[in-house]
């Protein structure tokens, strides 16, 4: 179950502050962030099963990310790679509504997802789960496994302590604190997933402005600790 909190236009200097975890199978083949070789404006992570990514941006200012939807896998599993949904808009200059479009008429390819993405020029949402793109105004957001802004516990207190961020310019230090919330006994109320075999692998923090970006992404090993961690700066 993953989560990304993120902040669209929330002050002069920031377009887009993203705060996010990933979770997934430990044992999934997985490139750490980095700039790709065959695209090297585009950083990311890369899923080496599937070759797609689940959160990206690009040195021209574009952002993506990409979330599973919690459902029963439909059947047959559609042909496509959600992780594609992201690496596509990266690698490509289409607009947001223009790719979003496109996506739709495919919609039915793919299992299902929400889909964020930003050419810089705004911030978009999509998922295959209701069919309706929208441009978001300026406000803080929680993504998990549902539609935006679903009624869990882990993206109801999460997001509002994104916005408490704000008043300390969104110091890493606690964008990353606000990630490792083990929670509690309740459903969906932890936003770091433990376990042996699945929970989160990653977590990332994205500050987008007009000048260039900042990225940084720790990784875990199974118990919740940090194994490494890489640091990227553009602009």
């Amino acid at each position: 179950m993953c989560l990304i909190l993120f902040a669209v236009n929330p002050d002069p200097e920031f377009q887009l502050v993203v705060a996010a975890n990933r979770d997934e199978s430990h044992a999934r083949p997985t490139a750490t962030a980095d700039y790709w070789e065959n695209h090297p404006y585009l950083l990311g992570g890369r899923d080496l099963q599937a070759g797609g990514t689940w959160l990206g941006v690009t040195q021209s200012g574009r952002f993506a990310a990409v979330t599973n939807f919690a459902e029963t896998p439909p059947d047959p599993i559609p042909p496509r790679s959600r992780g594609d949904l992201t690496s596509n808009f990266l690698k490509g200059e289409q607009g947001c509504e223009a790719y979003l479009k496109t996506v739709d008429q495919h919609a039915h390819e793919y299992r299902g997802f929400n889909l964020v993405i930003s050419d810089g020029n705004g911030v978009y949402y999509y998922s295959n789960r209701n069919q309706k793109i929208l441009q978001l105004q300026p406000g803080y957001y929680g993504l998990s496994n549902q539609l935006l802004d679903c009624n869990w516990p882990k993206v109801n207190t999460a997001r509002v302590d994104l916005q408490k961020t704000e008043t300390r310019h969104f110091q890493s230090e606690e964008l990353f604190a606000l990630l490792a919330e083990r929670g509690t006994d309740e459903p969906h109320s932890a936003r770091f997933i433990l376990g042996a075999e699945y929970g989160t692998c990653a977590s990332t923090v994205v500050k987008l402005g007009a000048q260039g970006f900042y990225f940084e992404e720790r990784r875990f090993n199974p118990d919740g600790e940090q194994k490494s961690a890489s640091v990227f700066i553009h602009g």
